[in-house]
């Protein structure tokens, strides 16, 4: 048995592989901003609302303690957040761009 001889042209050349932290953050940051969005459309009212749902209803990661408070916790709080997203973005395209209501609280 051996491999399929067209199976390198199909592979990620290594300068396009994701870097592992990104790989880590993409999904919880992607969720935290959908969350902000929400808030900020008045679908969620309540920031403890965010948090518990975020955990029970999307499976959002429960050591982080919910979407806001893996915001809060991130290194430099909301700024330090919404720098990440925006790092993001410019990797992975626009839907990691923080709402404009995030960019007026940080």
């Amino acid at each position: 048995m051996r491999l399929w001889p067209g199976l390198a042209e199909h592979l990620v050349r290594s300068a396009d592989v994701m870097l592992f932290a990104d790989t880590k953050e993409r999904m919880l940051v992607i969720e935290a901003l959908e969350a902000v969005r929400c808030l900020d459309d008045g679908v969620i009212t309540l920031v403890p609302d965010a948090n518990v749902g975020s955990i029970t209803g999307m499976g959002f990661a429960p050591w982080a303690g919910g979407v806001v408070q893996f915001i809060n916790g991130c290194p430099g709080g909301l700024t330090g957040f919404v720098a990440r997203a925006k790092e993001l973005a410019d990797r992975y395209g626009d839907r990691f761009t923080p709402p404009s209501v995030a960019d007026r609280q940080s």
